[in-house]
């Protein structure tokens, strides 16, 4: 891919951003789909400034990942309605200087979960920030009793007064389990490979595990949920279908289907040889 002076500039933001795949997966996009572009990564903590970026730059398409998915909101021109209803903005479209946020997340979820028989089961959610708001409209949408646990308390609760649910104490999980478990954090996150969300007791033979982190390619998490006999899915797929999601909202067509996942598994095997 040659870059020009005609080259448009696209984005993920975050912080920390060093381990975002984001950049590979689009940029392979771009080749595939022929579109003169390319992704690039910008950390920095502070959303204003890069918000200040994304106008000035400009930048057209930007990914957003932790922990700005609920502070871009004010910044923006306008939010897509299942975006506010969610109240966390992962994707943001610059249109001649106007920038529209949207998430795609749930989009990514709804694929991921597609097999999970979710109504009236019983889900746990790890985590309560911008990815886990996205799981939790999901599972409202899908009929399942939600229950929220965050080492914050407060933003569970908050959680939960959002889209319904119980919000659980560290002591409340102890001999508890659910049908469903769904790591919304980044616990497990590469290098802190040996962190879990939850204790292996809590996985139910049967249940459905969710993992949304995906470096590592397999998590502790998820190795003792195949251990124990549950359903595992992988960050990898919320990944793929977020991001071919935000590339139709912006280029405003389909994607075409490319081993997308297996670029994504090699870059991810590379890293940990």
């Amino acid at each position: 891919m040659s870059i020009s002076a005609h080259t448009k500039l696209t984005a993920v933001i975050g912080n920390p951003i060093g381990h975002s795949l984001s950049p590979l997966l689009h940029n392979d996009i771009y080749a595939r789909e022929e579109v003169d572009a390319v992704m690039l990564a910008f950390q920095n903590p502070n959303i204003a400034e890069l918000v200040a970026a994304i106008r000035s730059l400009p930048i057209h398409l930007t990914a957003i990942t932790l922990p700005h998915k609920e502070s871009v909101i004010p910044l923006l021109d306008e939010v897509d309605a299942k975006a506010l209803a969610i109240g966390s903005v992962n994707t943001v479209v610059n249109t001649n200087g106007k920038l529209k946020g949207y998430n795609t997340d749930v989009v990514g979820i709804a694929v991921a979960l597609k097999d999970a028989a979710l109504k009236g089961k019983s889900v746990l959610i790890f985590g309560a920030g911008g990815a886990a708001r996205a799981v939790a409209y999901h599972m409202k949408e899908s009929g399942a009793k939600i229950h929220s646990y965050d080492r914050t308390l407060k933003k569970a609760q908050l959680l939960c007064e959002k889209f319904g649910g119980t919000a659980l104490e560290a002591a409340a999980l102890n001999g508890m389990q659910f049908d469903v478990i769904v790591n919304a954090s980044p616990v497990g996150l590469h290098p802190n490979t040996d962190a879990t969300p939850v204790p292996k007791e809590m996985i139910r033979k049967g249940g459905v595990v969710f993992d949304l982190v995906y470096n590592p390619l397999e998590t502790r998490l998820m190795r003792e949920a195949r251990e124990v006999g549950a359903q595992v899915i992988s960050g990898l797929t919320m990944l793929v279908e977020q991001a071919l999601e935000q590339e139709r909202l912006w280029l405003g067509r389909e994607i075409g289907n490319a081993p997308y996942y297996v670029l994504l598994e090699r870059e991810l095997n590379k890293q940990h040889k």
